[in-house]
């Protein structure tokens, strides 16, 4: 009978510990990226009471114990916040942050930046890692197609006082993760330029008619000083034409936008067959401030004609893309880092990592919302989707944060259920108690 008091005990024992668990999570309702955890119990072992052969169980339980604490890693509600480096998980997965070598994983996105200069002394070589609100850097993949160049002008050297600025190499629009232990920090270059791409080609198009009159086409054309330059065409039909066709002299030059500036000067003929199709023309190149542009006028009628019945048109096209400068950082759903810049061009420099695990409930949970792996939960791993290349296997949802998922409502009406259960193991402590005395009565 005196095993009723330590059964009794170990009840109030293990509901007491489950009510630790009920108040970790009511207290932590508030906690971004928090998961809350259950309780789970198991008997102690089992005494046979007699070893006679019985069709039933003839077992008597010794008690109860705190067998596990579980992770609920379900889904926490997205809330939406008004900072792009503020990032929430859509699906499995956690943010890899580390310190001082040490590598933890976590839910919580609310993520900012901390700023230091990579070349000592000079300010325009700053760049923002991303940390979180503790300081630990936030991990994934940084491409390497930008560098920094202390010689750059930015377009600031007047009120800045100084050149240098980070300059994109090659533009990127996706970005492969790595190995899992070859992720490093996440740094944000905070003067970032997208080069300047000097026109090469320019294409003309239009028909120019049969009548005796000066007909002009222009284009744009980027020079490698990333200043808009203007290539204008001029006809004039010439003074002898041929018996089939027709003869137009061409004056072609190359200026600054304004026209204070000329960079070349050529004379040349386009001629044109019976059917008005372009069959030659003797300028194939200009010069654009130091940069040879070709200039295109089709074939066929594939650009610029000469045919009646048509009304007179002309246009043109040109390749080469100005340089810009960084306007803002966005951070997509598939956690590619994408740079804006100036002139309306985009690139990718990095890409945040989502982690994974065989068995998420073996991590460690270590404070700060923080879990660290362990031989239970395994190494942490990437996706792969159906090409083998590694994937985040979750959305990264850029200003959101997503919230505890831990419910008030559950945690009351699991406190009132283990208030029960505590009282009632107690009440069998002092049941047994009584008995006992009763049976010391008896006695005498």
């Amino acid at each position: 009978m005196t095993q009723g008091y330590y059964s009794g005990i170990s009840g109030l024992q293990s509901n007491q510990y489950g009510l630790d668990v009920i108040a970790d999570n009511l207290a932590n309702t508030s906690t971004t990226g928090y998961k809350s955890s259950t309780a789970e119990f198991a008997d102690i072992f089992s005494k046979v009471v007699s070893t006679g052969n019985t069709p039933t169980s003839n077992d008597i339980g010794y008690g109860v114990r705190l067998q596990a604490t579980s992770f609920q890693f379900q889904q926490g509600t997205l809330m939406p916040s008004d900072r792009f480096n503020d990032l929430a998980l859509e699906g499995n997965g956690f943010f890899g942050v580390t310190s001082k070598g040490e590598v933890s994983y976590t839910r919580d996105g609310s993520f900012a930046f901390d700023t230091y200069q990579k070349v000592s002394g000079d300010v325009n070589s700053s760049t923002a890692r991303l940390v979180t609100a503790d300081g630990q850097y936030v991990t994934g993949t940084m491409l390497t197609n930008f560098d920094y160049n202390p010689s750059f002008d930015y377009g600031d050297t007047v009120s800045n006082a100084a050149s240098g600025a980070y300059v994109i190499s090659t533009p990127a629009s996706d970005v492969a993760l790595k190995a899992v232990d070859a992720q490093g920090t996440l740094e944000f270059p905070t003067r970032l330029a997208y080069p300047v791409e000097p026109t090469t080609q320019t294409s003309f198009f239009g028909n120019l008619g049969v009548t005796n009159e000066s007909r002009t086409i222009s284009a744009d054309a980027i020079s490698a000083k990333n200043e808009t330059n203007r290539i204008k065409l001029t006809f004039t039909q010439s003074a002898t034409q041929p018996a089939l066709g027709a003869s137009w002299d061409v004056e072609a030059t190359v200026t600054s936008n304004d026209g204070s500036v000329v960079y070349d000067t050529q004379n040349g003929q386009a001629i044109f067959g019976a059917s008005g199709a372009l069959s030659s023309f003797s300028i194939t190149s200009m010069n654009n401030d130091g940069t040879p542009v070709a200039v295109d006028l089709g074939t066929g009628y594939s650009g610029v004609i000469s045919i009646d019945g048509v009304g007179v048109s002309g246009s043109s096209r040109s390749d080469g893309v100005s340089g810009g400068t960084l306007t803002k950082y966005g951070i997509n759903t598939n956690g590619i880092i994408v740079a804006d810049f100036s002139n309306g061009r985009q690139s990718a420099i990095g890409r945040i990592a989502v982690y994974h695990f065989q068995n998420d409930q073996g991590l460690n949970r270590d404070g700060g919302t923080y879990y660290t792996q362990s031989s239970d939960s395994g190494k942490p791993l990437f996706w792969k989707d159906a090409t083998g290349a590694s994937t985040n296997g979750a959305t990264v949802r850029s200003g959101a944060l997503e919230a505890s998922n831990a419910r008030v409502d559950v945690g009351l009406t699991d406190m009132i259920i283990t208030q029960r259960a505590y009282q009632a193991n107690s009440k069998t402590i002092t049941t047994v108690d009584e008995m006992i005395q009763k049976a010391l009565q008896m006695h005498r």
